[in-house]
């Protein structure tokens, strides 16, 4: 009698092991799936458009590898349409604190809404006060290392 219910036992830890790595399995199988099947994000034309005209004012947050430490600093910027192209704007950075880090980029998003500047759109997100929040990523270098970017648009 002993005998089988140890047995007994034996079987139940090991169905036991196995369902939490069924459940485990089928948990992160789900996650995956919702990742590869999730509707990709579309930015709008109107989303950058809004930006046109206005100084447009914000912060730039960035690791200083030096102190090792998270550094924030004001941020201005100017959009313009490029002339060549109505899916591309001239970017004007504006850094007040380090001027020689200004710079002038032509951003471009594809016609699809997919991309902007070379950046996967991965949310976009229309507030009920009318703010549209963009997230996009992209890989990258960043202190001569491999490096995932994260960027969150919040234009209101």
């Amino acid at each position: 009698m002993l005998q089988i219910w140890a047995l007994a036992s034996e079987i139940g830890v090991e169905l036991k092991t196995h369902m939490k790595a069924i459940i485990l399995i089928l948990l992160i199988g789900g996650q995956i799936l919702g990742l590869i099947f999730r509707p990709q994000a579309k930015i709008r034309k109107d989303d950058i458009q809004i930006l046109i005209g206005a100084q447009w004012t914000g912060v730039l947050s960035y690791r200083d590898y030096r102190s090792n430490t998270r550094v924030s600093i004001p941020a201005n910027l100017m959009v313009t349409p490029n002339g060549e192209d109505k899916w591309s704007w001239v970017f004007d950075y504006q850094y007040p604190d380090e001027p020689q880090a200004n710079s002038k980029n032509i951003v471009r998003l594809t016609k699809d809404g997919k991309s902007l500047d070379g950046e996967a759109a991965i949310e976009r997100t229309k507030l009920s006060d009318g703010t549209v929040i963009l997230v996009t990523e992209k890989n990258g270098q960043d202190n001569n290392r491999s490096a995932y970017f994260r960027f969150t648009y919040k234009i209101n």
